[in-house]
C-alpha cells in the first residue's frame, strides 16, 4: 500500500510514546496532550454543578445535528468571528475531532478517492486512518507553511488537499499568502480543501478572523474544535463546515458510523457556542501566554521557534531532551532542529519538570 515512508514511520513512533507514557514511572510526558487551567467551572457554567439530567432530557438520544439553535449559534459565532458568511446549512456538528476525520477519511475512500495531497504536517490520526484504508498521501512541499524553505507546489489535478492550520505543535499560522494561493487553486482546478482548524481561534495576538474561513465555502471543509480551543477535553466537542452540497451526505455518514453523542456533550456544545459569543476564551489565551512567560523567564529553553496561537511551543530545552518523554521534529515530518521538542504550556507536570532539571544542572 502506499503510504509515504516519513507519516509511515510517525505513526510508529507515536505508538512507541504511548507504549512509555503509560507505563508506572515513565519519563515525565512535557509534550502531553493533556493540561489544565483555572477557568474550567467558569467556561463550563451550569454544567460544573448540575448534573446532565437536571438539565436535558437523558431518556432520549441526543442528536446533535438535529439541533438547529446549536447550529444557528455556532454558524453566528464564526460570522462573527471570521467576518465571512456562514449558516447553519454548513454547519455539520460531531462529537469530537477524531469521530469527524473518521467521517472523512471513510467518505474519501466511499467516494473512491484513494490519492490525496497534503501539506505537512499531518496529525497522526488522519495518517493511521489513510493507511489502513489504503489512501495515498502525497506531499506538495518541502517544509511547513510557516518556514522559510516552504515550496508550495500544487498539482494541475482536481484532488483533495489536506491543510492543518494553525501549524499545531509550533503554534504557527499558515501565512495568508499560502492561504490565498490554495484558494485561486482551488477555483482554477475545482479541488476540494480539508482544513483540519482543530486548534484555530486560539490566536495570542487577540485576533479572531481564521485565513481558512474565506477559502471558497463550496469547495471546502473545515473541523472545528471547541474542546481545543476551551481546553476542556473530557467533552467531546467539534463540528465541520461544509460544503451546502455535501452537507446531507456526510452528516448521514457521520450519523451512520458515529450514532448520537451523550446528552452532556451536547449541552457543552451549546455552552461553547454561548461562550465564544459571550466573553470568549481570552482569558485561557492570556493563561498560555502567561506561562510561556514564565517558562522563558526560567532559563530552561536553550532556544523555541516563535509561537502565536494555540497552548503547544516548540523549543530546546537547556538539558538533553532524552531526559523527557517527548515528541520531537520527527513526529511531525520536520528536518532539523535537533534537540527541540514539543512542550504542551498548560500542563504544569511538564513546565516544572523542565524548569527544575535547567535548575538542577545550573546549580551542580
Amino acid at each position: 500500500m502506499p503510504v509515504t515512508p516519513s507519516l509511515f514511520c510517525m505513526l510508529e513512533w507515536h505508538e512507541r510514546i504511548e507504549a512509555e507514557r503509560r507505563q508506572p514511572g515513565a519519563r515525565v510526558f512535557v509534550s502531553d496532550y493533556n493540561g489544565g487551567h483555572p477557568f474550567v467551572e467558569k467556561y463550563l457554567g451550569e454544567l460544573a454543578d448540575a448534573a446532565p439530567c437536571r438539565l436535558a432530557d437523558v431518556t432520549r438520544y441526543s442528536a446533535l445535528d438535529e439541533d438547529a439553535v446549536l447550529r444557528e449559534r455556532i454558524a453566528e459565532m464564526h460570522r462573527r468571528y471570521d467576518g465571512a458568511g456562514c449558516t447553519p446549512g454548513r454547519v455539520l456538528p460531531g462529537g469530537g475531532s477524531s469521530a469527524l476525520l473518521g467521517t472523512f477519511a471513510t467518505w474519501l475512500l466511499l467516494t473512491g478517492r484513494r490519492r490525496v495531497h497534503y501539506v505537512a504536517p499531518v496529525y497522526y490520526k488522519l495518517a493511521f486512518l489513510f493507511r489502513r484504508m489504503g489512501i495515498e498521501p502525497v506531499p506538495v512541499a518541502r517544509g511547513h507553511a510557516h518556514q522559510p524553505e516552504f515550496d508550495l507546489r500544487l498539482p494541475a489535478e482536481r484532488t483533495v488537499l489536506v491543510l492543518t492550520d494553525p501549524v499545531w505543535y509550533a503554534g504557527r499560522r499558515v501565512p495568508a499568502g499560502v492561504v490565498r494561493r490554495i484558494a485561486d487553486w482551488q477555483r482554477a482546478t475545482g479541488s476540494l480543501v480539508f482544513v483540519d482548524g482543530t486548534f484555530q481561534y486560539m490566536r495570542w495576538d487577540g485576533g479572531r478572523r481564521e485565513e481558512t474561513a474565506h477559502l471558497p465555502a463550496e469547495l471546502t471543509l473545515r473541523m472545528v474544535c471547541p474542546t481545543k480551543y476551551l481546553s476542556i477535553h473530557g467533552y467531546r466537542c467539534a463540528h465541520l463546515l461544509v460544503p451546502l452540497h455535501l452537507r446531507e451526505e456526510l452528516a448521514e455518514l457521520h450519523l451512520n458510523l458515529h450514532g448520537d453523542v451523550a446528552v452532556s456533550d451536547r449541552l457543552f456544545a451549546r455552552r461553547a457556542a454561548d461562550l465564544m459569543l459571550g466573553e470568549g476564551n481570552a482569558a485561557l489565551v492570556q493563561h498560555i501566554r502567561d506561562n510561556h512567560r514564565t517558562l522563558t523567564a526560567s532559563g530552561a529553553l536553550a532556544a523555541q521557534l516563535p509561537v502565536e496561537a494555540g497552548f503547544f511551543l516548540f523549543a530546546r530545552p537547556r538539558v538533553p531532551s532524552r531526559w523527557f518523554l517527548a515528541l520531537d521534529g520527527k513526529f511531525f515530518e520536520l528536518d532539523g532542529h535537533p534537540g527541540y521538542i514539543r512542550v504542551n504550556l498548560l500542563n504544569r507536570p511538564g513546565i516544572e519538570a523542565l524548569m527544575t532539571a535547567a535548575g538542577q544542572v545550573a546549580s551542580a
